[in-house]
């Protein structure tokens, strides 16, 4: 039989009973205490999303009254999607156990909170869970240090994208970050920018170079960062760049941070400056041999007539002197043209009608090249110009044979004429005098030139005949021969897509008038009021034709490639009156960029530019219903008398062009 417990033994155990129940009630108050007392929301809610308890801040919260804190829904506080997406997440929490994580903001404007949801299991069956406690803490300050880094970094973000410039990161030889103006002008897209190594990128010649001052410019020398080279695009061509580099740290690793410049357009400039003062410098240089050699051949010649004298037809010399006389003639045959490409060769200048000259000689062309169909397009009161009838018509017998050659199985030759006022803006290249030229434009649908071939074909003795079928002055000698009066050659020409040759003759002058003012426009020009979407990938062009429709009172708005241009129709075609197009674009042609603006506004008004004539891709866009056509470069007259045409502003224009039968 068990002892009963002595007085003391049972006064121990209720003592130490009541310290457990201290402890336990102590260890309660502090748990509640901390509930209570923190700043976050903390709450229990069955499956239906209904209260089992929540802490006096999730109450006030709620702006619930009193004591009764429980029996309420979730939905009871929040909007019908807001309980949805909460009840969702609840649901989700009971069936598989897994807490969850969102950032929401509070239906009353509070602000934005960080959810925690975590499954509450049966202490008894901990496998069965019973609620789910939600933790929700308030990340406002924290949201808007975010929004302001995130603002910030937009902004950066904003500046490099729209950068004109390119701009990587070089590291380890490859780029791995680059803005999308790197892209259009590498022709590669990021990913495959990462896996090629940029040395690759560069034209072997440049290749050594920019190895070197990369490095250098890795081991700190800024005086390195600066430099010039070429590159060749995905799709083969070669783009002259200016690189401006600078050492950075990059993932804990040295880099070089790039800008780089497209300066291809300036380094053409700069070759045909160089190309106008080497053909100058030659021009005076076959001036001084052609009359010197005209000495030497007048001695021959003198002496040959002498020996002729004194000679029968029946003397066995006298053929052999007869064949020197008919070579001595065709050396002055090429010192003819040889003076006509020099500059200060002699001409006598009458005053001239050149539609008349021109339809003449092209005549004596489709009499003798009937695979070939010409057009004219001759300007109505054409300019007189004062000129040697006889060199002009060399000039253009040169240009047509030139072009026939280049079209052996046939063609299209179009011939077009034109008034037109040119400032001392147009053409820095071939320092242009102000006032009123007759332009004369020669296309051909032949082979075309390349750019090396393009650059040499006024020089004299180039040819790309072969070996004794041309003497390789033609070109030279019409060059020369346009100089001399003052005027001009502007060549467009491209392989596979034919040539256009513009010369500009210096329009007479009448007796009782002077030449128009620098800067004045010609005609008196009214005002325009239109405002014009100018849409030309060349910046040059944007900005010379810009100045000039602003100078005729246009509002102009400007975009450099086809998907641009259209951002710009949609949203604002309900104020622009007329759209200028380049017909020649990267990304989008002029004509996929045409369809695409009649899609939104099938009465929408628009002038196809280009430095071809009109032919070809050109004609079959004005098929389609383009409203007019403007060859480049055009002048503030040209453009003037188009707007104003288009517009329904003017007395009816010259007829268009009508192809006319071979001869």
């Amino acid at each position: 039989m068990e002892a009963k417990p002595t007085y003391a033994e049972l006064e121990d155990k209720i003592t130490a009973l009541s310290e457990k129940v201290r402890d336990q009630l102590s260890l309660e108050n502090q748990y509640r205490s901390l509930v209570d007392s923190t700043n976050d929301s903390l709450y229990l809610v069955d499956i239906n999303g209904r209260y089992l308890f929540m802490n006096p801040n999730h109450a006030q919260r709620m702006n619930i009254p009193g004591s009764k804190t429980t029996g309420y829904y979730y939905r009871d506080f929040h909007t019908p999607e807001q309980a949805t997406e909460f009840e969702s997440k609840v649901r989700t929490v009971f069936e598989t156990g897994i807490s969850l994580h969102d950032e929401h903001e509070s239906a009353r404007g509070e602000g934005y909170f960080l959810r925690t949801f975590s499954p509450v299991r049966d202490q008894a069956n901990y496998g069965n869970i019973i609620a789910v406690s939600v933790i929700s803490k308030d990340i406002s300050k924290r949201r808007k240090i975010e929004e302001a880094l995130l603002q910030s970094e937009e902004k950066y973000r904003q500046l490099i994208e729209h950068s004109t410039e390119a701009i990587f990161i070089l590291k380890e030889g490859k780029i791995t970050f680059a803005n999308s103006r790197t892209e259009t002008m590498l022709g590669h897209q990021m990913d495959d920018l990462e896996l090629i190594s940029f040395i690759n990128l560069v034209i072997s010649e440049d290749r050594e170079m920019v190895f070197e001052r990369q490095k250098i410019i890795l081991h700190g020398d800024t005086s390195a960062g600066n430099y010039s080279f070429r590159i060749v695009n995905k799709n083969g061509g070669t783009v002259w760049v200016s690189l401006n580099s600078a050492a950075i740290v990059w993932d804990d690793e040295p880099a070089t941070l790039n800008f780089m410049r497209d300066i291809t357009r300036q380094k053409k400039n700069e070759a045909r400056l160089m190309q106008a003062q080497k053909l100058e410098s030659i021009g005076t240089l076959a001036g001084g041999i052609a009359h010197d050699f005209n000495n030497l051949l007048m001695g021959i010649q003198g002496h040959t007539s002498l020996a002729l004298l004194k000679l029968s037809k029946d003397d066995p010399n006298y053929e052999h002197i007869k064949t020197i006389e008919s070579l001595v003639m065709s050396g002055a045959n090429l010192t003819r043209q040889l003076l006509g490409f020099a500059r200060g060769g002699k001409y006598e200048v009458k005053r001239a009608d050149l539609n008349a000259l021109i339809d003449k000689t092209s005549r004596t062309l489709g009499r003798t090249k009937k695979e070939i169909r010409i057009s004219r397009r001759f300007e109505r009161n054409l300019w007189p110009t004062d000129i040697d009838q006889g060199q002009i018509e060399q000039v253009l017998m040169n240009l047509f044979i030139n072009a026939a050659q280049s079209m052996p199985g046939g063609g299209e030759l179009y011939l077009e004429t034109k008034n037109t006022y040119l400032d001392n803006s147009h053409f820095k290249t071939f320092a242009v005098k102000s006032g009123n030229y007759v332009k004369i434009s020669v296309t051909d649908t032949g082979i075309g030139m390349d750019e090396k071939t393009r650059e040499r074909i006024f020089e004299p003795f180039f040819t790309t005949r072969e070996m004794g079928r041309g003497t390789g002055l033609g070109l030279a000698s019409a060059y020369g021969i346009i100089k001399n009066h003052n005027g001009f050659i502007n060549v467009y020409s491209e392989k596979g897509q034919g040539s256009t040759f513009n010369i500009y003759l210096p329009a007479a002058v009448k007796k009782d008038e002077t030449d128009v003012a620098a800067g004045e426009l010609p005609g008196g020009l009214n005002r325009c009021t239109e405002t014009i979407l100018l849409v030309d990938d060349e910046a040059v062009v944007q900005e010379v034709a810009g100045a000039m429709l602003k100078a005729l009172g246009c509002t102009v708005i400007a975009a450099s490639d086809g998907p641009s241009a259209l951002d710009i129709y949609t949203e604002h075609h309900s104020r622009i009156d007329l759209v200028i197009l380049d017909m020649v674009m990267p990304d989008m042609n002029g004509g996929e960029v045409f369809d695409e603006i009649r899609k939104i506004n099938p009465q929408a008004k628009v002038l196809l530019s280009s430095g071809y004539s009109l032919n070809g891709q050109a004609s079959r866009i004005i098929a389609r219903g383009c409203n007019g056509f403007i060859q480049k470069p055009f002048t503030i007259d040209d453009i003037y008398r188009q707007i104003r045409k288009i517009m329904g502003h003017a007395s009816d224009p010259p007829g268009p062009m009508q192809p006319t039968l071979p001869f």
